[in-house]
């Protein structure tokens, strides 16, 4: 057991670190619901403004994590392992990251259309997101949400095994019937940054699986 971890039986824990964890989750379901909008249309110039939209929540995102950051180096007792506050808040930070990865993408490749596979994925990408603020809201009562958030982290993972599927069978069908070569880059590239933002969603709830784990 780590001295923090001994000390925390002991000393009232810090809640500070929370507020910030869920700034950091309502950015996250807002970029991701942008980035739904995003695949819906098809106007260049709407989807740039979408673009810039995502763009500020991944810049707001940075500065959160940085205050996060500086906050944890200057408190002697955090609510749980320091190295688990700011992996959180750092995953947190590298979701934010890839949704604004996905819609630079999308303005970058310009793709004559988007498919439904990247809208139901861009589906279950806001849905992880919105499953990611419901466990932040009760992290901070942990032994009370325990069972709850683990729930809700099984989802996670179920969702980011669909979008595997989704992406594997897309990514086969594309190879079969888009005779556009460029396109097929344009696409496969699209999908593959998308496929990755599940990745990094799960990430978020293997992390607070741990947590939970340790401080249950």
């Amino acid at each position: 057991m780590s001295l923090n971890s001994f000390l925390q039986f002991f000393v009232t824990k810090e809640t500070k670190f929370f507020p910030i964890y869920i700034k950091q989750s309502d950015l996250l379901v807002h970029a991701t619901k942008t980035l739904l909008e995003m695949v819906k249309i098809s106007d260049y110039e709407e989807r740039k403004l979408l673009g810039r939209q995502i763009k500020k929540d991944e810049t707001d995102g940075d500065e959160l994590f940085r205050n996060l950051y500086k906050t944890l180096n200057i408190t002697f007792i955090t609510p749980f392992d320091r190295e688990d506050v700011n992996e959180l808040a750092s995953n947190l930070d590298d979701s934010l990251d890839i949704i604004d990865d996905c819609a630079k993408n999308i303005l970058m490749y310009k793709p004559k259309r988007i498919d439904s596979q990247i809208l139901e994925t861009a589906n279950y990408l806001h849905e992880c997101a919105s499953l990611i603020h419901e466990i932040i809201k009760k992290l901070e009562f942990i032994s009370l949400n325990h069972n709850n958030i683990i729930e809700n982290c099984d989802k996670i993972k179920h969702i980011e095994h669909i979008i595997d599927s989704i992406y594997s069978d897309y990514i086969s069908n594309l190879f079969n019937e888009e005779k556009d070569y460029i396109e097929l880059v344009k696409n496969k590239n699209i999908a593959e940054t998308f496929e990755n933002a599940s990745d990094v969603l799960k990430n978020v709830a293997d992390t607070i699986r741990t947590i939970v784990i340790k401080n249950s």
